[in-house]
């Protein structure tokens, strides 16, 4: 089965209108994408305004919350979610015996909640320092505590995919750079085709695409990489 692409749409906060005129662009592509919206855009407008903005487009939208609040915070965001038909919204896994009242606000829609375990702008000694386990352990763990609380899938970087094979879930990858893309951004970033042989569900790929010359042709490039490694 192949990779779902989620295009970041990060330029929202401060180029709203440029960004929505190129999402718009972007629908018109074949092909198995959504678009990821921020934190900082949710609080520009608002969940409703700021979903329904991005719904417009008829393309599935991922709410980048990254969670990890009181168990009443992080439950008022997920009905709102919900009432948004997101597709899939995050929590950092770290809240750990708060998620299960959080995942259960969810049961019966089509929102799914994904665990955060490490970002992709942090490395082995951020983890060594903060968790005292290597990345893959702190990976792994993470990654079982979010499953262990009923949360869908995880959140990770595809340097790790190697240690959450033996688990079944949607495994979301970001900081995705294809080989023809380079930036200092993310530590522990990965190219399109190490991460779809690795076992990603979902990847997220902002830059490349939209700070592209031309989005649409780079939108194409990457959706044709997804579909070629998920068949080698």
């Amino acid at each position: 089965m192949s990779a779902f692409l989620w295009v970041a749409l990060d330029g929202l906060n401060k180029k709203e209108a440029e960004t929505l005129g190129m999402a718009e662009s972007l629908t018109a592509v074949r092909g198995d994408f959504g678009f990821k919206v921020n934190l900082d855009y949710l609080l520009l407008h608002g969940i409703r305004t700021a979903i329904a903005n991005i719904a417009a487009f008829g393309r599935s939208v991922f709410a980048d919350l990254k969670m990890w609040n009181g168990k009443r915070t992080m439950m008022d965001a997920v009905e709102r979610l919900v009432k948004q038909n997101v597709r899939y919204l995050n929590v950092y896994a770290l809240a750990d015996t708060m998620l299960p009242e959080t995942v259960e606000r969810v049961r019966g829609t089509s929102t799914e909640v994904l665990g955060v375990t490490v970002l992709t702008h942090y490395d082995e000694k951020y983890c060594k320092t903060h968790f005292r386990r290597t990345l893959p352990e702190t990976v792994k763990h993470l990654s079982e505590t979010a499953l262990a609380r009923g949360l869908h899938g995880v959140v990770l970087p595809g340097t790790t995919l190697g240690v959450v094979s033996h688990l079944s879930c949607k495994k979301m990858v970001p900081g995705i750079r294809p080989k023809w893309f380079k930036d200092d951004r993310h530590k522990e970033e990965v190219a399109v085709v190490e991460a779809v042989k690795g076992g990603a569900t979902d990847i997220v790929c902002g830059s490349p695409i939209t700070k592209s010359d031309n989005p649409i042709v780079a939108l194409v490039r990457v959706l044709e990489e997804i579909r070629s490694a998920s068949m080698e």
